[in-house]
């Protein structure tokens, strides 16, 4: 069953282009690791105004494999380091979760 990160954002304002190619750049190191990236805006419910970052892989096994070539991709964690010693970032962290998909039928 597939297994998905999800990381809601609220870009701050004026600043959604600037968030935008954040995600761009962790769009590519995502994929070049083995996930599948997707965003999404949210236009009504909860959390309107939010950004839904999802980072899906195929399973659990793939999930642990995908974490593992994250954490050793330098690009990744001199990204991390970039956006974690910025004082004023383009968006704001809202929540993160992890989802595993059920079978149905």
């Amino acid at each position: 069953m597939a297994v998905a990160q999800i990381f809601v954002l609220r870009p701050r304002p004026g600043r959604l282009q600037e968030f935008m190619k954040d995600v761009a750049r962790v769009g590519r190191i995502v994929s070049r690791n083995g996930g599948k990236m997707r965003v999404w805006n949210t236009e009504s419910g909860g959390e309107p105004g939010t950004i839904g970052v999802v980072v899906e892989t195929s399973d659990w096994k793939a999930f642990g494999e995908y974490n593992a070539n994250m954490e050793a991709d330098p690009e990744w964690r001199a990204f991390l380091a970039e956006i974690g010693s910025q004082r004023d970032p383009a968006a704001d962290m809202v929540r993160t979760q992890i989802s595993v998909e059920l079978p149905i039928g």
